[in-house]
């Protein structure tokens, strides 16, 4: 078994590059993987299962491909594609992750998830997270005309550009003992969300060590056009980060 995690690619049509990242990563390890773990923040916004637009079928096509190939794709919402759902998943025959998952493989019992519930010092942002995950208040938002949550979708995309909401200084970090009680009994957990890679060497509750690993964000230099990105493996040899460049 060998699981390959990533999170908050924040793919977007109007960001080519990030899209091409993904790309590659499918093309170069594709064939290595037996699980694709997208934990959360895919997209920089997601309009509904219903989005017809014709970007989406260059990431849908190769992920069919994978998956007819044998990998299993599983995915997590996260803050910005909460309304990411089970229809856009069967397009290539991925699954929808509950938001915290226990995994228990290679002799090691790890929580995954996305991350921003860990944050939860930032009251505001917790408050909002629990609106837009209310069954009913995304029922009628997903009941609006296409094209409305399209135009809502792009000024958000633009609002979050300002105010540089994706910088780690501007993400409020994980609490350390909701991190804590989250790991509990387990070996450790894996997300992303914070923006801030690291392997972070804990003490558990029970006094065992355990590890946070967080992955990173996918980003391109505006100036050399290099992307990279943080990514996590998990095989026979254990948990470990690395660099990819793109």
């Amino acid at each position: 078994m060998k699981n390959l995690f990533i999170s908050d690619l924040h793919l977007s049509s109007d960001q080519p590059r990030l899209t091409e990242g993904f790309l590659k990563l499918l093309a170069q390890y594709g064939s290595e993987i037996t699980t694709l773990y997208i934990l959360g923040d895919w997209f920089e916004a997601w309009v509904g299962d219903d989005d017809d637009d014709p970007w989406l079928e260059l990431i849908v096509t190769p992920l069919k491909a994978l998956v007819e190939g044998g990998v299993t794709v599983w995915a997590q919402h996260g803050n910005r594609d909460f309304a990411l759902g089970q229809g856009f998943l069967n397009r290539f025959g991925g699954q929808m992750l509950a938001e915290r998952v226990t995994l228990v493989e290679h002799g090691l019992t790890i929580r995954i998830e996305h991350g921003d519930a860990l944050c939860t010092s930032d009251l505001p942002y917790q408050a909002f997270r629990k609106m837009v995950r209310d069954p009913e208040w995304q029922a009628n938002m997903l009941g609006q005309p296409l094209e409305l949550r399209r135009q809502m979708a792009t000024m958000l995309r633009m609002k979050s550009k300002m105010s540089h909401s994706n910088n780690p200084d501007n993400i409020v970090d994980v609490e350390p003992s909701e991190v804590l009680r989250v790991i509990s009994d387990s070996d450790g957990m894996i997300h992303g969300h914070t923006h801030r890679p690291m392997v972070h060497e804990l003490t558990g509750e029970e006094g065992q060590p355990v590890r946070r690993y967080v992955l990173g964000d996918w980003r391109v230099n505006e100036t050399t056009d290099a992307g990279e990105a943080v990514i996590g493996w998990w095989d026979d040899e254990g948990i470990r980060l690395e660099n990819f460049t793109f």
